[in-house]
This record gives structure tokens, C-alpha cells and sequence, in this order.
């Protein structure tokens, strides 16, 4: 457990002083270590656990453990980490601090998801906007750094008040530990308010609706690889949060208040939908999509129902995949055109045929095509939510329409539409880019048809 938690710290220092003509190279095959560690012992992992005091005065201990919940969202950490790193163009500027960050926050990432300490979970719940902040600020477009600095205001407005929360929980409840919280929390009259708090802080992260305005310019700004960190990994750690702290510790207040956050996680799936339908620029158009099937998510974790939160568990690793599945071809695809707007290129399929249908599968995997990845999770969602309320099931399905628009939008006005000619120097996608992109695709096909051991996970968190 310990070797898992600190191989990415290692491999932050390692990468800064790789050579710069093999630090690439030498990225990749290092990130490769957690990922062939967490599968290559699979599921002995659940129950592992490691606890060392560090602050006796208050009681704070190094505590991390894994459960199915944890061993879920460290999955899509140690996969989404590689394909970010080989991903990344060669010429990019200072990559050693580029991969260097990258690990950084592979590490705070593995430290949040299984912290059992509600002191540790704080810091490295903070700790993780540094490393994002800096590869928006440094590698991002021309607007970057407005964008990194609004990125981060949000960031710390959401969850300034956090660490003193924590503190408060402690002095009520005499504890930090996450399970023993889970019984004491709730007998405080402040309960309430402390929920709050935490509800805020998870919610401009992950972001629900209205809890979003930092979203369009940092995933806009951000370059390909960090837009990818931010939306498939930054966004589950808000979805995290709601599980482990929300579920876990404030449990009743979650139920009492299930149909207002309910409302507006399906108000925000359609604000998201119809956002992203209105764009000319492809890359904000998936950064709405990405916000509107988020929203459809937390629908899924708000309602208490055991489908439900199964889909909604599932559905977060699904959409971590399919998200840096798009944005990966969206960035292949403007450094071929040289540009993100739609429509100022069209019938680029007649010169670009393998990344146009490689696009394809990518949005049928975000429409939730039957077979594809995304299908089951929000047929768990729905399900779950129509033994609830029968006419919010019906309502959200009808975003599954809005998402098929505006995605096949998308590609019927770049891909298939009278061909308007372009200087293309670069080609077509080549083996190397197909190779990128290939675990994504059995991932995608993968869940899809066999979803049956990621369910068992899912069930096995709470249920």
C-alpha cells in the first residue's frame, strides 16, 4: 500500500531529472508501473490498508485503505495518466516539469481516493489544484493565464472554508477518522451547516449546476493533455467526494436533501446540453457535453437508490474514458485543420477518413449507444431514478436526444458536409495514434458488453 501511494512521488523527482531527449520515453514507461501494480494484484487490493500516527495532539493519522470505491477511481488514475503522457506533443516546452507535475498528481490523487483521515483527505483535496494550476498556466493557450487564475479563485472560494469545517467535525465529533465519523458527525446540531460546507466545496469542483463558470475557459485554455486531467480526473474527485464524505458521513442530509440536488443536477444536464449545442467551437462544445453528463451523474448520486448509485459509480469511470477519448481526437483533429471552430473547415472525412471515424465511435460512446460503455450506466441512472420519481426519469431521458444532437451536429459539420479544402501537412492519424487510442477503445467496447465485474464493484461500495 505504502509503495503504491509513493511510487508517483518518486516518479515526480525521477522525471525532472530524465534527460530531455528521453524524458518522454522514460514518462511513459514509468507511469505504466501503478497501472501494472493495481492489475497485476486486482483484487487482493480491497482491504489493504496502512495507518501510522503523525499529529497525536489532534489525533491525525496517515491513514489510507482501499475499498471497491477507491480501487474503482484508482483504476482510471493509473490508466488515464499514461495516455495523457504519450499523448503529449515531443515539442513541448520544460517536459520534464511538464511529466514532473503530471506525477505530482497522479500521487495526490492516489493519496484522496484512499485517505481514511479526514485531515489528510482535506490536504490532498487542496494540494491537487497546484500541479493543475501550473500546467494550465504554462502550457495552456493564449488566454491561459486568466483562465488558471479564475480556475483557481473557484477552486479556493469553494473550498476555502473546508479545512475549517474539518476542524469543526473534529471538535464535535473528538475524531478524524472517516468510519468513525460516519456514526458521530450526525449527532451534532451543526450538522447541517458542516454538510453544507463539504456540499459546496464537491460541488464547484466536480462542477454541478449553477456551480460551473469557471469551466468553458479552463478546459478552452487548457492545452489537450490538461484539459483531459481536468475533465476526466479533477471533475471524479468532486464526484469522490459526494460518495465518500457525503454518503459516508452525511448520510441523512444527503436523503433529506436527495430532491433538491436532484433538481438541480438534471438542471444542469440541460444547461449543459443545450450550452454545448449552441457552440461554434468544437472544444467547448465537449467541454459542455463533458459538464452535462457530469450533472447526469450526480443525478445518479443523489437519488438513494441502489441502481442508481451503481450507475452513477460506473458512469463516472465511463465518462473519464469517453471525455479524454474526445478530447484526444479533438486535439488530433485541430492540429491537422488548425483550428477548433465549426464550420470554417467541412468534409475534412474526405481527407481525414480514419480520425473521422475514430471521432464516430468516440460520440457513439458519448451518446451511450447500446454495446457502448456509457449505455448501461445511464440505464442504471434512469432505472434507478423512475423507481423514485417515474417524471424525472422521463424528463432526463430526454437530454439522451439533446446529447445525440449535438455531437452528430459536430460531426455532420466538420466530417460530412460539401468539402471546403485546407492545408493539411501533417495527414492522417498514423500506428502510433491508433496505439493511443486502442485501450480506449477495448475499454469502451469492454464495459459495454461485459460490464459485470465493474457492477460488482460498484455494488460492493455501499450496497
Amino acid at each position: 500500500m505504502l509503495i503504491l501511494f509513493f511510487i508517483p512521488f518518486a516518479l515526480c523527482i525521477i522525471a525532472l531529472i530524465v534527460p530531455q531527449q528521453y524524458v518522454k520515453k522514460a514518462s511513459f514507461a514509468l507511469s505504466l508501473i501503478p497501472l501494472a501494480a493495481l492489475l497485476f494484484w486486482n483484487n487482493q487490493w480491497i482491504g489493504t490498508a496502512v495507518q501510522y500516527s503523525w499529529f497525536p495532539v489532534l489525533s491525525i493519522q496517515f491513514s489510507l485503505g482501499i475499498d471497491s470505491l477507491a480501487l474503482l477511481f484508482l483504476y482510471l488514475t493509473a490508466v488515464i495518466i499514461p495516455i495523457v503522457i504519450i499523448s503529449t506533443p515531443k515539442d513541448i516546452s520544460y517536459p520534464q516539469a511538464f511529466y514532473s507535475l503530471v506525477f505530482l498528481l497522479e500521487g495526490l490523487l492516489f493519496g484522496f481516493f484512499t485517505s481514511r483521515d479526514l485531515a489528510f483527505f482535506a490536504f490532498f483535496w487542496e494540494a491537487m489544484l497546484l500541479p493543475l494550476y501550473f500546467i494550465i498556466t504554462l502550457w495552456g493557450g493564449p488566454k491561459r493565464e486568466s483562465a488558471a487564475f479564475k480556475f483557481l479563485i473557484y477552486m479556493i472560494a469553494g473550498s476555502s472554508l473546508m479545512v475549517a469545517a474539518v476542524l469543526a467535525v473534529y471538535l464535535t465529533a473528538g475524531t478524524f477518522n472517516i468510519n468513525e465519523l460516519a456514526g458521530s458527525a450526525t449527532k451534532s446540531a451543526y450538522t447541517p451547516w458542516f454538510f453544507l460546507i463539504f456540499f459546496l466545496a464537491f460541488a464547484v469542483k466536480t462542477p454541478l449546476f449553477p456551480f460551473h463558470a469557471w469551466l468553458p475557459d479552463t478546459y478552452y485554455q487548457a492545452s489537450t493533455s490538461g484539459t483531459i486531467l481536468l475533465s476526466a480526473l479533477l471533475s471524479k474527485a468532486g464526484i469522490f467526494g459526494f460518495l465518500r464524505i457525503g454518503n459516508g458521513i452525511f448520510l441523512n442530509e444527503m436523503i433529506h436533501w436527495s430532491p433538491w440536488m436532484t433538481a438541480l443536477a438534471i438542471t444542469g444536464v440541460f444547461y449543459g446540453g443545450f450550452a454545448a449545442w449552441m457552440q461554434n467551437d468544437y472544444k467547448r462544445l465537449i467541454a459542455y457535453s463533458s459538464f452535462s453528463h457530469v450533472n447526469f451523474i450526480l443525478a445518479g448520486v443523489f437519488v438513494w437508490n441502489a441502481a442508481a448509485q451503481s450507475g452513477a459509480i460506473l458512469q463516472a469511470i465511463n465518462h473519464g474514458i469517453t471525455i479524454t477519448a474526445l478530447f484526444l481526437v479533438a486535439g488530433w483533429l485541430d492540429r491537422r485543420i488548425g483550428t477548433t471552430l465549426i464550420g470554417q473547415y467541412k468534409g475534412v472525412a474526405k481527407t481525414l477518413p480514419k480520425l473521422c471515424w475514430l471521432t464516430l465511435f468516440f460520440v457513439l460512446s458519448s451518446v451511450a449507444l447500446p454495446g457502448t460503455n456509457s449505455f448501461i450506466g445511464e440505464l442504471l441512472i434512469l432505472f434507478g431514478l423512475f423507481k423514485i420519481n417515474a417524471l424525472w426519469a422521463v424528463v432526463l431521458t430526454t437530454t439522451v436526444v439533446l446529447s445525440v444532437m449535438y455531437m452528430l451536429k459536430w460531426m455532420q459539420k466538420v466530417y460530412f458536409e460539401e468539402p471546403i479544402p485546407f492545408n493539411n501537412s501533417v495527414g492522417d492519424i498514423r500506428l502510433k495514434e491508433f496505439l493511443i487510442a486502442s485501450p480506449l477503445v477495448f475499454l469502451i467496447l469492454w464495459i459495454g458488453i461485459y460490464p459485470e465485474p465493474l457492477l460488482t464493484l460498484t455494488q460492493g461500495s455501499f450496497w
